[in-house]
């Protein structure tokens, strides 16, 4: 399964721009990560991104909505839900 493509275009933007995101995942945890880039690895897509953790891989399945933020973490837009493209041919 894969997002929709509007929305996986809108993560390939963020990782481009290196932006501030908050992910709110599945389980309702919420993280504040910088965008990285993304990578497909056994049919699943993720999104690489830095935390103050370090480096993380986050299936793109296990997030919930993405709202970009500025670097001083103010919210730069409106959060973007991810959801499962229905209309693959």
């Amino acid at each position: 399964m894969i997002i929709d493509c509007d929305q996986h275009d809108w993560v390939e933007i963020f990782c481009l721009r290196k932006q501030l995101l908050l992910l709110t995942l599945q389980g309702g945890e919420v993280l504040t990560v910088r965008a990285a880039d993304t990578r497909t690895a056994a049919g699943q897509e993720y999104l690489q991104c830095e935390s103050d953790t370090g480096e993380q891989e986050i299936p793109l399945l296990a997030i919930v909505s993405i709202q970009p933020l500025h670097d001083c973490g103010k919210h730069d837009g409106d959060p973007i839900q991810l959801g499962v493209q229905t209309d693959i041919v």
